[in-house]
């Protein structure tokens, strides 16, 4: 009876007849557990005539049912566990419900507690990790892509262990940063770019000290009604990330391991063949020659096609003639195949009192670049004790990284810059004697293949993560809980430039080290209460919190050394260092009361009180609340005849205000900086003017939201939202006579508005057979509304911030088409009349063609969303997910490569869009390219904006579950083989070069990859 009450699951089996098959049955009773195994219900069913509203009899542990002489099948379901429906048999069953990976989701986790999705008036959804634990990626965000409507994940680098850029609910805000906040365990995380160094543009992710498999269920938070309990860091969404926890019962015991390989998921800026580049080369350049006059008598200079072909080889010679190793394919020499291997052990159990979970893990991905690559361990302990009214609980979570990165953007040591661009089939990697060679017009004569075997950048991190959780119930319904968490990140950098070719050639070798200390020690004191009278709930918690942030940061470097052999700084022979100390305090005060009445009406609020040493003393303290309610429609009487079509019915409005701080830790204050020399002695200059009136920027948000079941196997859930932000940091010109050129003032304000749909269905539910289907879908739409208050717009480059308009709009010359003839490209003028019209007409001057903000092509996605399904065939499992964008666009930022023939391209590779047949020849051709010409000239405008309309299957993991009586012969108790694959498909546009999840102006960084991988786990 103990073991029963422990679980407190019901098992519904309710007598009548299921809505898809006359002899369904369903009967309720409660499940009966054997302890250390799983949940296990044993029937012993007798065939007789028994009345639909009979008795449920226990008897030693056995349900003994009576049912119709017509019953032929049962449906048994289990809160937490899989449903099964099973044929009827005369003999004994013994049936065991799998753990159901859904059912988290009728939970929803804020950090402060957690409660029931039907009592839950906010934005929230949460995951179970089950469904994400084969996935080959060891990036959190990567896995949360598709998953949940409004949340979209961004590649900035396909180098493992980067960064992906998570928002939700678009753009909150445009100098105090986007990002989410992290809860790991109710404490909040940093997750900072932990590099100094930006070299690789993917940085070094904190997030990936964590292994995804440590962590029980994410819930992401979206709106104000919960967002708000986190104040002052919670105005771009919250992410709550719970670890697992101790079950009682005898110690079970997983191991987990698996391999697999990894290439780029797209043909990545595919370039011409040695012979086709060769053929376009000579086709302009003959084009051109056989055309060339002389400026004053006007005759040709190149008279006869002997004439133009002996110039075309004088000139393309050297750029197309084959090495004497033959042609160089530079993809097969810089890039490789990854590769990857994950080990994993866990160790959970304990008894009524005491419960633990632990585990240790390794990882190691080897990237696509001779240089990039990705090891980490990570182990956690969780252990919990009850002692009458008191439990305590310690945790710990630890990880330590090693990272090599290559370099990335246009930068020439980059490897993907130089296969893409800049290295051509007629360059060639080694001298005959076996040296590197040295000279390569199209790469600054850097060789590519000796700066990433030369040449190293390496990122360790280190993170411990312990927490000490006391909780004393003082009364049944008042507890005391007591936390105090550190957060302490430690990060080490180097960085070897060789002195033989590249950046460490001039300085005689350069080796640069990187010490960043980050620790953040937090404590909250916290009273939780709840009572109920009658059909009154109430509940509520009061907390006070602290935080303390420390960074120390050294950096030191070295050159002219004496071998490239020898990089540490004590073999240079001229080094520097500097070192900085920052240091920022939080407190806080919340208060949180929720209200239901009988499960129909529930009312919520709360209000924080955030103090930060950001800010400047008169504006250093703001309050952050929330208001929000859910009615249960489905509770209501009036509802009852509509219950075999419509259930579960809610309506829920939230709204509330929370805010961002500053990413300056001293932004408000007048700072002097020493160390300026001064005729001979030790000087100090005003380093920052400050901002007195430096405030919070603020957010209120608003939700609307509706849920309802169908036919009670679709669920629905739809949201609307606004959320407007206001006293936005921008930094505001102001005049150099004060010896700076802006300010950080709280000045402009911008919306988000927009709506999630999801829909769940539960499409096939047979006795071997379940087949399950989650469908979102998020819309969010940008609008700058004030600027700095007297701008309305602002032009940055190829950006426009205009009011009225989503706060990034391209801003470039509009591309028309290729002249008809003169074969060259032409665009619009886009001058402005008086009356404010463009000027339509075309152009081939570049230098006529003005920038205009472009409408049709947007930044953001019109729309973004996920498929997922799940699906169980006996010992068959299959989860997949696809993810999708439409409406969006990005610039392809190639510039070397867009320029249809300029002279430089005898250095360079050609990009594959270049096909001959597609190319302007002859006056009157309507073609598709410009001429191949070596006077043509590029300039940035909408011809290279392409549309990141996308359908990816983001991941899929297809597995086999050993039966019983095979588990039993071997010793254990559960054996499961499986393949899993991430970026396995995409569909997108053809145009289209680099991956569609890149957003903004594209240049050279290391794409998405595809990885499939095959494990085995074993339970014991």
């Amino acid at each position: 009876m103990r073991r029963t009450l422990f679980f407190l699951l019901s098992l519904f089996l309710v007598i009548g007849v299921g809505w898809s098959q006359k002899n369904q049955i369903t009967v309720s009773g409660v499940v009966i557990s054997s302890g250390d195994k799983e949940p296990v219900i044993a029937a012993s069913v007798s065939c007789v005539e028994f009345p639909t509203t009979g008795v449920l009899t226990d008897v030693k542990g056995h349900f003994s049912f009576k049912l119709p002489a017509e019953a032929k099948t049962l449906l048994i379901s289990c809160i937490g566990y899989k449903t099964l429906r099973v044929p009827i048999s005369t003999k004994p069953m013994n049936i065991v419900l799998p753990e159901e990976e859904r059912m988290v989701q009728d939970v929803v986790v804020t950090g402060y507690g957690n409660t029931r999705k039907s009592a839950f008036a906010g934005s929230a959804t949460t995951i179970s990790t089950k469904g994400m634990k084969d996935v080959p990626t060891v990036s959190l965000e990567d896995k949360l892509s598709g998953a949940i409507a409004g949340v979209t994940v961004n590649s900035i680098s396909g180098q493992p262990g980067s960064f992906s850029t998570v928002r939700i609910r678009g753009l909150g805000s445009i100098n105090a940063g986007n990002d989410p906040l992290y809860v790991v365990d109710g404490v909040p995380m940093n997750t900072d770019n932990a590099t100094v160094f930006s070299y690789a543009k993917g940085g070094a992710n904190p997030l990936s000290t964590i292994n995804s498999n440590d962590i029980e269920n994410i819930t992401v938070i979206k709106d104000a009604g919960a967002a708000a309990l986190y104040g002052s860091r919670a105005a771009n969404g919250v992410v709550v990330i719970t670890t697992k926890s101790g079950r009682s019962g005898a110690t079970r015991y997983n191991f987990k391991a698996d391999f697999g390989s990894s290439d780029i998921a797209i043909d990545y800026r595919p370039t011409l063949s040695a012979e086709k580049r060769n053929e376009l080369i000579r086709h302009g350049f003959t084009n051109y020659y056989s055309q060339l006059r002389d400026e004053k008598t006007k005759q040709l200079l190149y008279p006869t096609p002997q004439d133009v072909e002996e110039q075309v080889k004088k000139v393309t010679g050297p750029a197309t003639a084959m090495p004497w190793s033959g042609y160089t394919d530079w993809r097969k020499i810089l890039l490789r195949r990854g590769a990857s291997q994950t080990y994993e052990f866990s160790a959970s159990g304990g008894g009524e009192k005491t419960k633990f979970y632990t585990s240790l893990s390794y990882a190691d991905q080897r990237g696509i670049s001779l240089a990039s690559g990705f090891k980490r361990v990570t182990g956690s302990f969780n252990i919990s004790h009850t002692d009458r009214r008191l439990e305590l609980k310690a945790k710990m979570l630890f990880g330590k990284t090693n990272q090599d990165t290559n370099s990335e953007g246009s930068a020439f040591a980059n490897p993907i810059y130089g296969v893409s661009t800049t290295l051509s089939p007629s360059d060639y990697p080694y001298e005959k004697d076996g040296s590197y060679r040295s000279l390569f017009p199209g790469n600054n004569n850097l060789n590519p293949l000796f700066a990433t075997t030369q040449n190293f950048s390496k990122t360790q991190l280190v993170r411990a993560n312990p927490s000490l959780e006391a909780i004393f119930t003082i009364f049944p319904w008042l507890k005391a809980k007591q936390t105090v968490s550190y957060d302490y990140l430690n990060n080490q950098d180097a960085v070897w430039w060789d002195p033989r070719q590249g950046d460490g050639e001039a300085a005689n070798g350069v080796f640069q080290r990187s010490n960043i200390e980050r620790s953040t020690l937090t404590t909250q004191s916290q009273l939780y209460a709840q009572q109920e009278f009658g059909k009154h709930h109430l509940s509520g918690v009061a907390s006070f919190e602290t935080e303390s942030r420390d960074l120390l940061n050294i950096y030191m470097w070295g050159t002219d050394f004496p071998s490239y052999l020898k990089y540490e700084l004590e073999n240079s022979g001229t080094q520097g260092g500097s070192s900085t100390v920052d240091k920022d305090r939080m407190v806080s005060f919340l208060l949180k009361g929720d209200y239901t009445y009988d499960d129909r009406y529930i009312l919520g609020g709360s209000a924080r009180w955030d103090g930060s040493s950001r800010l400047a003393p008169d504006h250093r303290w703001g309050l952050f609340w929330s208001l929000s309610g859910s009615w249960n429609l489905g509770k209501e009487a009036f509802m009852k005849p509509l219950e075999s079509v419509l259930t579960d019915a809610r309506l829920r409005l939230s709204y509330g205000a929370n805010g961002t701080l500053p990413s300056g830790y001293y932004s408000h204050l007048s700072l002097y900086s020493f160390g300026y020399n001064y005729n001979g002695g030790t000087g100090t200059v005003e380093s920052s003017l400050g901002a007195p009136r430096l405030s919070w920027e603020k957010n209120n948000a608003f939700n609307l939201g509706v849920d309802f079941r169908l036919f009670k196997r679709f669920g629905v859930t739809f949201d609307y939202y606004t959320r407007k932000t206001t006293d936005l940091l921008l930094y505001k010109d102001i005049s150099g006579t004060t010896g700076f050129s802006s300010e950080l003032q709280n000045l402009g304000s911008m919306r988000n508005t927009g709506f999630e749909l999801e829909l769940r269905s539960s499409n096939l539910n047979l006795s071997n057979f379940s087949w399950n289907t989650t469908i979102s879908l998020g819309h969010n739409k940008n609008t700058l509304l004030r600027y700095d208050g007297v701008q309305t717009q602002e032009v940055s480059g190829n950006w426009i911030h205009q009011v009225g308009y989503a706060y990034n709009m391209y801003y470039m010359a509009e591309y028309a088409g290729v002249d008809p003839k003169t074969g060259k490209a032409q665009y619009y003028k886009n001058e402005l009349d008086a009356k404010g019209n463009y000027d339509r007409s075309l152009t081939t001057d570049h230098t006529k063609a003005k920038p205009r903000r472009i409408d049709d092509k947007p930044f953001d996605p019109v729309v973004t969303g996920g498929i997922i399904n799940s699906i169980t065939w006996g010992p068959v499992d299959l989860n997949f997910t696809l993810s999708y964008s439409l409406g969006g666009y990005l610039y392809d930022d190639a510039l070397a490569l867009h320029k249809d023939g300029n002279t430089e391209v005898l250095s360079l590779a050609i990009p594959k869009m270049y096909d001959i047949n597609k190319m302007w020849k002859k006056e009157g051709d309507r073609a598709e390219l410009p001429s191949f010409n070596p006077t043509n000239e590029y300039i940035t405008s909408t011809r290279f904006l392409f549309p990141t309309d996308h359908l990816r299957l983001k991941n899929l993991t297809i597995g086999l579950t050993a039966p019983k009586n095979w588990t039993n012969k071997l010793g254990v108790n559960t054996l499961r083989v499986y393949a899993s694959g991430v970026n396995l498909l995409t569909w997108k546009d053809k145009r289209l070069v680099v991956d569609p999840e890149s957003r903004g102006f594209v240049a050279y960084q290391t794409p998405a990859l595809r990885t499939i991988t095959f494990g085995v786990q074993v339970g014991i």
